[in-house]
């Protein structure tokens, strides 16, 4: 059923029903992420110009379903994750504790008599986000540092030219991936009740509908504002944890409102405004545009301990005046 409904939307291009927020609801996530960053961040970060790419490109995940078999088939469950009702992916590894590569989580997967083309492996579409911006943004620190530091003029003026190329490389990054950030805070995208309720008890009576596309496109569409989820934005977290420990509490979190989303349907339901329903959409939409945020000013943390060109040598050994990278990135 998941593949039925991603591959149907995937040939209706101009309709964003069945994707995660819909066009709107990731445009704000990614904008919002990108004008909230702290001021330690870069400033080519922290501009009008950067938050407007980032909204064009926060999208695009979805605008490129329907290209073909072939990438359709890879990239349509990067988007979810079928969680069961006791925190599993169908009865197998736990959503807190997945393995490390999709290797390992596919190899998991079938051993319960599936894959991760059919359960999604939307966990590691954010961990891989992160770790690209993450290198993304360690070119970006040494190229500062060689534009200031480097011995020869010819030397800082070739860090200046590729810093404004890595610049380039990172916000494309950045918006690419904040897609998959924002489907994580979408409760359907991380359950296996992901457009009705469908499989497993139902104690509550929960509808069988077709409520994905009211929920995540219709109503954000015609109810949501970015000044609604700026009044509702968390502050910034640290964690202090590695990325994959990030993503398991985030997506647990977003699990745990799926009872509360299909509660409020039976309650209010998604077809009209209410104000209990403009409250706990605007709320989930900030959490996904928050841990955007939080995400990037990890990843530029963790940037520091990650090492550039051939032979590696580290981002923060370079910037203490340790190590010169001249030669590791000449090869």
């Amino acid at each position: 059923m998941r593949a039925i409904l991603y591959s149907t939307a995937a040939i209706v291009v101009l309709s964003s029903s069945a994707f995660g927020w819909g066009a709107d609801g990731h445009r704000m996530i990614s904008i919002i992420a990108v004008q909230s960053l702290p001021d330690e961040l870069p400033a080519f970060l922290r501009t009008p110009e950067a938050a407007a790419e980032a909204g064009y490109l926060g999208p695009e995940a979805d605008r490129e379903r329907g290209a073909g078999h072939s990438f359709d088939d890879e990239h349509s469950p990067a988007h979810f994750v079928d969680v069961n009702d006791d925190l599993t992916i169908n009865g197998g590894p736990k959503l807190g504790a997945l393995p490390i590569s999709r290797e390992k989580y596919d190899d998991a997967l079938r051993a319960t008599g599936t894959d991760q083309y059919k359960m999604g492996y939307l966990p590691y579409s954010i961990q891989q986000g992160f770790e690209l911006l993450s290198k993304d943004f360690a070119y970006w620190r040494v190229d500062a540092w060689g534009e200031k530091n480097a011995k020869t003029a010819e030397q800082r003026a070739a860090y200046a030219k590729d810093r404004v190329m890595r610049e380039k490389i990172a916000l494309h990054d950045l918006g690419i991936w904040s897609h998959f950030v924002g489907d994580g805070s979408m409760p359907m995208h991380a359950s296996i009740h992901y457009n009705g309720w469908g499989k497993g008890p139902n104690p509550e009576g929960f509808t069988d509908a077709k409520i994905h596309s009211p929920f995540e496109s219709k109503y954000v569409h015609a109810n949501i504002t970015e000044k609604d989820i700026v009044a509702v934005l968390p502050a910034y977290r640290d964690c202090k944890c590695a990325i994959w420990v990030r993503t398991a509490d985030y997506l647990t979190g977003t699990q745990a409102q799926v009872v509360p989303t299909y509660r409020l349907e039976k309650q209010v339901g998604y077809t009209k405004r209410s104000p209990e329903a403009d409250a706990f959409i605007t709320a989930q939409i900030a959490r996904g545009a928050a841990e955007l945020r939080d995400m990037i000013v990890d990843a530029y943390h963790h940037a520091a301990d990650l090492g550039v060109g051939y032979p590696e040598v580290k981002v923060s050994e370079i910037e203490a005046g340790k190590a010169d990278p001249a030669e590791a990135l000449a090869n």
